[in-house]
């Protein structure tokens, strides 16, 4: 993924849930809702910047296996 684009964060929310389906030790619908609260809570910044940093953190967060629950 390439900088900040709406078919961006929309693979990166699919894969992000896509990665969760996996998870033993949490809660899925934990962490189903917790991804889609942050989701939202980012949907309102409007400096680019911001997002790309929010996109390069759930890039991050996919990466390293969900941060360690996997």
């Amino acid at each position: 993924m390439g900088g900040w684009s709406r078919s961006a964060v929309l693979e990166l929310y699919r894969a992000l849930l896509r990665a969760g389906r996996h998870l033993q030790y949490t809660d899925r619908n934990f962490y189903r809702r917790a991804v889609a609260r942050e989701f939202r809570r980012c949907q309102a910044l409007t400096v680019h910047e911001d997002k790309e940093d929010a996109l390069k953190r759930g890039q991050f967060f996919l990466s390293s296996r969900l941060g360690g629950l996997m």
